[in-house]
């Protein structure tokens, strides 16, 4: 069972002064800028200033989401109605360190984020799964136990099952495996291929950044203390001492959104917006026989055109001005009459954890459904506004 920090001075909470803190930034966008192989590692501090508490956090934190899980357990305490906490990680809006990560690795300064994190925060953002390993799972994520066929979902997978099944099935018509939940609970095995990934980086590294890690829990602490061991530059930014603290090259107290906005502004990158983004791939099939067209609407990982994503809570088809035919469940297929000439309405209703607008695609009639389409959905959550484009770089301000 995992527990709070029991040492008190790894639970205290250090802040750096302005004049550290503006040395301690100077010295590490320096190192960035002369890095070859610059990586993060991650952990629940990246995410607190999103609304999501961290662990380990003590009971007289700074931070407004409150102490930490444990630490309240520890001390049969539940979270103040004061806390400045989320009730959903779906509605968690990317904080500027998780857009800064995906601004450097964009630009090829980041090679690999290390992730101890489950909210999905970093796919969310835009961060690119090949730069990304992610070694306590995701809560977005489902994989087949027969085939390990991967899903990315738009909802929490974690069915509180205590062998991780999610109750759906792998779509592939060969395969319909089991699909279990992504997550790593403690005592559990990490992913094989996340750890490996993470410790090919680890390898390679010459400057790794901790944020917000309290760096207790094995074997991921393992891949920092592995860029220290290779006495190459370990930069922990945490408001408590972690073990790691003497084999630092810097340690810099000081929040994650601090560390991250500082860094960027020595480096003179802008941190960009979040942007919410999103791919649909549409198929149009005609049977001669039948004279009907089939058409499928699928959602597609905007980073991988290969990988299912569940987009869409439902979608509805009207054909002129007949009833909408809605549909509640994948696979969201339709099926038309290759003789009607009426214009056809597809909208497209999403979870809605941004206060999404459904978004509508218009059709002159069936013949003008291309037999394949895809493109991207880009919105912006300050604005409201749906952005669709064929190109993924084609990001709104």
């Amino acid at each position: 069972m995992a527990h709070g920090i029991s040492d008190p001075d790894c639970r205290k909470e250090y802040f750096d002064s302005r004049k550290e803190l503006n040395a301690h930034l100077d010295q590490l966008a320096q190192w960035i800028k002369e890095s070859q192989h610059f990586i993060v590692f991650t952990g629940a501090g990246i995410s607190t200033s999103t609304g999501i508490p961290d662990f380990r956090s003590a009971m007289d934190t700074v931070l407004p989401t409150g102490p930490g899980a444990w630490e309240l357990r520890d001390n049969k305490k539940f979270r103040p109605n004061s806390a400045n906490a989320i009730d959903d990680m779906q509605k968690a809006i990317p904080s500027p360190s998780h857009m800064a990560l995906v601004e450097l690795q964009r630009r090829g300064i980041l090679k690999c984020v290390i992730s101890q994190n489950c909210d999905g925060l970093h796919l969310r953002s835009g961060m690119n799964v090949e730069h990304l390993a992610e070694l306590h799972g995701n809560m977005n994520l489902e994989i087949c136990q027969k085939c390990q066929a991967r899903y990315l979902r738009d909802f929490d997978t974690d069915m509180d099952h205590p062998r991780h099944y999610t109750g759906r099935q792998c779509s592939k018509t060969d395969c319909r495996g089991r699909l279990k939940d992504s997550l790593i609970h403690f005592g559990e095995d990490l992913p094989a291929d996340e750890l490996k990934k993470a410790f090919d980086h680890a390898e390679k590294a010459d400057v790794c950044l901790v944020l917000g890690s309290s760096l207790t829990v094995t074997p991921a602490s393992d891949v920092p203390r592995r860029v220290a061991k290779r006495k190459q530059k370990l930069i922990i930014g945490n408001l408590q001492r972690t073990p790691l603290y003497t084999r630092a090259t810097l340690n810099i107290h000081a929040f994650s959104d601090v560390i991250m906005k500082g860094v960027m502004k020595r480096l003179d990158i802008p941190i960009p917006p979040y942007i919410l983004r999103r791919r649909v791939h549409i198929t149009c099939q005609s049977n001669n026989q039948t004279q009907k067209s089939t058409v499928l609407i699928e959602g597609r990982d905007p980073d991988n055109s290969e990988l299912p994503f569940s987009l869409f809570q439902s979608i509805d088809m009207s054909i002129g001005k007949k009833k909408k035919h809605v549909l509640t469940e994948e696979p969201f297929t339709f099926e038309i009459s290759d003789k009607n000439i009426q214009s056809i309405a597809i909208q497209l209703h999403f979870f809605g954890h941004y206060n999404e607008i459904p978004f509508t695609l218009d059709y002159i009639n069936v013949k003008t459904i291309p037999p394949e389409e895809q493109f991207y959905l880009f919105y912006n959550p300050m604005s409201g506004i749906w952005r669709k484009t064929i190109d993924e770089t084609d990001l709104p301000i």
